[in-house]
């Protein structure tokens, strides 16, 4: 399968960031949403760019530390789950992706997600 991302995009705290837009291609139904994030960035960097930065720790759903807004909703499609808990299955091939840093006072955004 295959979506396309509009990733926020930010160099560091003081800056204003903004959305750039991502091809994510090959992908399995099964891999999870970061394993994604993953292979664009493995992309990303085989062509000398900037890996997008995200926080994850556990990746099993218990520490919460992956938390984005995907498509405008905290940890994205699913009820009582953890961004990484979420699958490509959960988006329909070809869809577009918008992907956010979750805003808040006890999480500032350092660089991009």
């Amino acid at each position: 399968m295959s979506v396309r991302l509009r990733v926020w995009r930010q160099k560091n705290s003081q800056d204003e960031g903004g959305f750039e837009d991502y091809e994510a291609a090959r992908l399995s139904p099964d891999m999870s949403f970061l394993e994604m994030l993953d292979v664009v960035n493995e992309g990303l960097q085989r062509d000398g760019g900037d890996p997008i930065a995200f926080d994850s720790d556990c990746r099993e759903g218990i520490c919460g530390m992956c938390c984005l807004v995907i498509d405008g909703v905290p940890h994205g499609p699913g009820q009582g789950t953890t961004t990484c808990q979420i699958y490509m299955r959960s988006f329909d091939n070809g869809a577009t992706i918008t992907i956010e840093p979750w805003r808040a006072r006890a999480f500032p955004v350092l660089r991009d997600l």
